[in-house]
């Protein structure tokens, strides 16, 4: 673990030199006023829309625990994982599952193919952007082969070890309709995520919905690591930056705007982080 960490400051540190030497604070407090506050708004309220749809997921899953607090749980899982180094923020999701009474194994598993889902739905993005016209047709055609393929992939797993678990937990989810719903409401979830920046971000930098798509979708790859920059910075600003040789953004320009955008990202939930943090406590403190 405490290797996990230093090398999260590592990351984080080297970011903050090639973002100096590359684009400069100076550069970067230009860009950052010339946000509009409407739209910072309007881009809140899609990412918060975006968390909304990722509480359905888990919901959908675990019929136990109510709407409402599966939104909580979400808001202050991310926050954590924002903020403490090594993505020990994960950890955050099985503590708050268990106090509800949901055993670790299911748990565990939930969040598997929670996060098996985003992966596909991270791939579907970042493949349709080379369809251009046919983005949504891709990401459609995507899911249905990617359920198809995992369901039948299971069913030839053998019963030995881990890989028994894996079969028993997971085959229960991949019943067709559940499987492609949960696929399209990750996709959905990242897609309000990507809007919600994207409409910040188009005034800072004037540019089209697909020549930002591959460095948000990498991004966000990134973000899904074992191993993070301190508050996610540096990963996430170099994950942007790796695709813009596909577009027609400057590897200066794609750095400045990385940085915005997770300052944005961090802002918005350290908010809805914060709040729900509190509005569990105050749950907890009546329920005694």
């Amino acid at each position: 673990m405490k290797i996990k960490i230093s090398i999260s400051f590592f990351l984080t540190i080297l970011f903050l030199y090639v973002f100096y030497k590359t684009v400069g604070f100076s550069e970067f407090q230009k860009s950052f006023s010339k946000l509009n506050i409407f739209y910072i708004g309007v881009g809140f309220l899609l990412y918060s829309a975006s968390s909304f749809l990722r509480a359905y997921r888990w919901h959908s899953m675990i019929k136990d625990i109510n709407m409402v607090d599966f939104f909580l749980i979400n808001n202050v899982h991310i926050f954590l994982n924002n903020i403490l180094p090594a993505r020990t923020g994960e950890f955050s999701f099985f503590y708050m599952l268990k106090k509800r009474g949901i055993n670790l194994t299911k748990s565990f598993w939930v969040f598997a193919l929670a996060r098996l889902m985003d992966a596909l739905a991270l791939l579907g993005f970042f493949f349709g952007f080379f369809f251009k016209i046919y983005f949504l047709v891709f990401i459609i055609i995507f899911g249905f082969t990617m359920v198809f393929l995992l369901k039948h992939t299971l069913a030839f797993l053998p019963n030995v070890f881990i890989l028994k678990s894996l079969k028993q937990n997971l085959s229960t989810h991949f019943e067709s309709k559940t499987a492609i719903k949960l696929y399209f409401i990750s996709v959905l979830s990242f897609a309000f995520k990507f809007l919600g920046f994207y409409e910040m971000a188009k005034n800072i930098i004037p540019m089209g919905f697909f020549d930002i798509l591959p460095s948000y979708v990498v991004a966000e790859i990134s973000s899904i690591l074992p191993i993070n920059g301190f508050l996610g910075l540096g990963t996430y600003e170099f994950g942007f930056s790796i695709p813009s040789k596909l577009t027609d953004i400057s590897l200066k320009s794609s750095l400045d705007l990385a940085f915005i955008t997770h300052v944005f990202l961090l802002i918005s939930s350290s908010i809805l982080g914060i709040v729900s943090f509190l509005l569990l406590k105050l749950e907890n403190y009546e329920e005694r």
